[in-house]
């Protein structure tokens, strides 16, 4: 039986990595990224190479898109020369942007005019977890469709979860990232005061580290010794990211008539960042307004 043919739009850090592990598995694969040069990597391994997501919808059973925010997903997929104008009925399109539920079910009802599918499917891990293939991938959407992409979504995850209708997929997105974005604030905080305390920040990173410890925090794990080093650039998240998330998480409460004081209080910090022109910066570098308001420094 042969294998599915694969587009993927989107070439960043993470659509390089999910796009090359597709390429492995032995799918045939096309790719379109807006910087065309992004994709030479991949057409050196043996990707096609498509002059807009339009072509690649037509050489494709299944489109995916890894883009950078609701306004990016909505051009590719529904705008001039986008994926819905070379789509043929039955075409499934797997959307990983982390953007709003909202949009994830508009582009859905745009795809059903068509007969396409369109599944919201983003994704929770950075660069090294997708080259394992042990995302955690939420996926809201027709089940038919899911049912036919889970094998496919299996190379890339080790955790793919159906949550239901569209928007199911993002919602819990935002929902993920909102613990993500409260823990990297608290882990900031911990790290700030351990400083002005006298506490080498270090030692806080080691004992929160601790496999089966109450205050174990991946958080901690993965940034803390970012924000030691203040090593913000490239991003793992960017702080824009982290902003958009935090401000769907606090959409989202207000929708659904939730309280989220600490999501209030983390995301005002992370428009500090931004406002003072980091917003591209790993979201860790909230430790820098925190060490200005202390005045004290976690570096080394």
């Amino acid at each position: 039986m042969s294998k599915k043919k694969i587009g993927f739009i989107g070439l960043g850090t993470m659509g390089m990595v999910m796009s090359r592990r597709l390429k492995a598995a032995g799918y045939p694969l096309t790719v379109w990224n807006r910087t065309a040069k992004t994709a030479d990597p991949l057409i050196a391994e043996g990707a096609t190479w498509a002059g807009s997501p339009k072509e690649v919808a037509s050489v494709s059973d299944i489109v995916f898109t890894m883009v950078s925010d609701a306004a990016a997903s909505e051009a590719v997929i529904c705008g001039p020369g986008g994926i819905l104008e070379g789509a043929a009925a039955g075409l499934i399109v797997i959307d990983s942007a982390s953007i709003a539920p909202e949009a994830s079910r508009a582009h859905a009802e745009r795809g059903r005019e068509k007969d396409v599918a369109i599944l919201d499917a983003p994704v929770s891990g950075g660069p090294k977890v997708a080259e394992k293939g042990t995302l955690g991938i939420m996926v809201g959407g027709p089940k038919e469709a899911f049912d036919t992409c889970e094998p496919i979504l299996k190379e890339l995850g080790s955790l793919v979860l159906y949550t239901g209708e569209s928007g199911n997929g993002t919602t819990l997105k935002v929902i993920a990232n909102l613990v993500m974005g409260v823990a990297i604030q608290a882990s900031a905080e911990a790290l700030v005061l351990a400083a002005k305390a006298g506490i080498d920040p270090q030692v806080v990173i080691d004992i929160t580290s601790l496999p089966g410890t109450g205050p174990q925090s991946g958080a901690m794990d993965t940034r803390g010794p970012r924000m030691i080093k203040h090593n913000f650039f490239p991003p793992h998240f960017s702080a824009n990211n982290m902003y958009k998330d935090l401000t769907g998480a606090m959409r989202l409460a207000e929708q659904f008539g939730v309280s989220l004081p600490t999501v209030s209080a983390s995301r005002e910090i992370l428009r500090a960042v931004i406002a003072q022109g980091n917003g591209k910066h790993d979201s860790s570098e909230v430790v820098t307004v925190l060490e200005a308001m202390a005045a004290t420094s976690v570096a080394k």
